[in-house]
């Protein structure tokens, strides 16, 4: 693994980086040979009672696809801020259980099952969150899925294609479009999409997904151009390899170890979920009023070489 990552990559590079990119976007894990590998400590998950006079205290943030991973993460980080958070999943299972461990160390948050994929469960989500909490000052539109398989892109089927844009592209379209008017209607608010690092590199045989990210950083984009001067940021978080369930499939599929993808990344560890979500709370504060149709790179800096 001596080439850097702009080269032309071997095959077993090209498994180590799809796996990392396919692994972007999905509960710390435990278990995988690997899961610790690095060079320095992440930082450790914030513990203790919710704070209600928090960077976030009385902030209404909506999040989905928050189930595990970078969404849980983001939901829990939230919540010790003293935000109202609001999430959902397709888990219902999970959903009730986070809902009430936040709620056990002071939290404010409440579940709701939907499905992104059908604009009737993203406006009742979207709708029951405004109707107990009279706004929306924070979107986090997170919920995502990899690829179901990988193969070049003669082998991908329209139907992968189309599922894995279903959820990572349209989701995030059929959000932003319920979300946005309530926030038109106070002239405020922010909206941070989960792209990936493949929103802005190629990787082989992971098309569906691939694209899809892309497309994610697009609306991004056009969203940002369209409501700036209404008083609405949007931005996009790019991961790269997040200690994920999905990364954890990822890895298995493509064989390869935590230690082995660690390695083309500039940090030379797997990032975790609380580091993701430290990242969108900035870019949902205050601090970064000035940021707006950006797709921020939070892998560790794979993207800087």
């Amino acid at each position: 693994m001596t080439e850097n990552h702009r080269g032309a990559p071997s095959p077993t590079r090209r498994r180590l980086l799809a796996a990392g990119a396919a692994g972007a976007a999905a509960v710390p894990l435990a278990g995988l040979p690997g899961a610790a590998a690095g060079t320095r400590t992440p930082p450790a998950p914030s513990t203790g009672r919710a704070d209600p006079n928090g960077r976030f205290a009385g902030k209404v943030v909506l999040i989905t696809g928050a189930t595990s991973g970078i969404g849980r993460a983001t939901a829990y980080e939230m919540a010790r801020e003293g935000a109202k958070v609001f999430f959902c999943g397709r888990r219902t299972e999970l959903g009730r259980r986070h809902e009430h461990e936040i709620r056990k160390f002071g939290g404010d948050a409440t579940y709701m099952r939907a499905d992104v994929t059908r604009e009737a469960d993203v406006e009742a989500f979207v709708g029951a969150c405004v109707r107990r909490h009279g706004r929306i000052d924070i979107a986090f539109n997170n919920a995502g899925i990899e690829s179901p398989r990988a193969l070049p892109l003669h082998e991908q089927s329209l139907r992968d294609l189309e599922l894995v844009w279903r959820t990572n592209t349209a989701g995030v379209f059929l959000s932003m479009r319920h979300e946005i008017p309530h926030m038109l209607r106070r002239g405020r608010g922010v909206v941070v999409n989960t792209a990936s690092i493949s929103a802005e590199v190629g990787f082989a045989t992971i098309a569906p997904y691939n694209s899809s990210k892309h497309g994610v950083a697009s609306l991004t984009k056009v969203a940002a151009l369209e409501y700036a001067a209404r008083g609405i940021r949007v931005n996009a978080l790019a991961p790269g390899a997040v200690d994920t369930p999905m990364l954890r499939r990822a890895a298995e599929a493509f064989g390869v170890t935590y230690e082995e993808i660690a390695q083309d990344y500039p940090i030379k560890r797997i990032v975790q979920p609380q580091e993701m979500a430290r990242v969108v709370m900035w870019l949902a504060s205050d601090d970064a009023t000035a940021v707006t149709g950006t797709d921020v790179d939070a892998s560790g800096g794979y993207l800087t070489g």
